[in-house]
């Protein structure tokens, strides 16, 4: 049996996190419009309940958009060359992602039960 080793240096992670990271801002920004857009255009906004959870949605996809940015903000002071740093910078990256896959998963459950109505 022959083991095969990856090749993978620390300098192509954080291409791939970059970009992961920028997805994740362009997804929750469009996450944003759709809101907007169900909150002023949908029959269910009428009801006031519904648009105080819509409002709700908005902020809380707001407070994740900024932490993301600040975090992205982090990155860019980050030296490569400190293992503390490429420590902190996976577990940053980690906790970053939980929260952005958290987000998007109850956003789902409620855009589906708000458009199921």
């Amino acid at each position: 049996m022959h083991v095969h080793y990856l090749n993978i240096s620390r300098q192509d992670m954080p291409n791939d996190s970059s970009r992961e990271l920028n997805y994740w801002i362009r997804h929750l920004k469009t996450i944003q419009k759709e809101l907007k857009h169900l909150y002023s255009e949908t029959k269910a906004a009428k009801h006031t309940l519904i648009k105080k959870t819509i409002s709700t949605q908005v902020s809380l996809t707001q407070s994740i958009l900024n932490a993301l940015l600040t975090y992205k903000e982090f990155r860019d002071w980050m030296h490569d060359d400190d293992l503390q740093n490429d420590n902190a910078f996976i577990f940053e990256h980690k906790k970053h992602k939980d929260n952005y896959l958290q987000h998007v998963k109850r956003y789902c459950m409620f855009r589906s039960k708000l458009l199921a109505h």
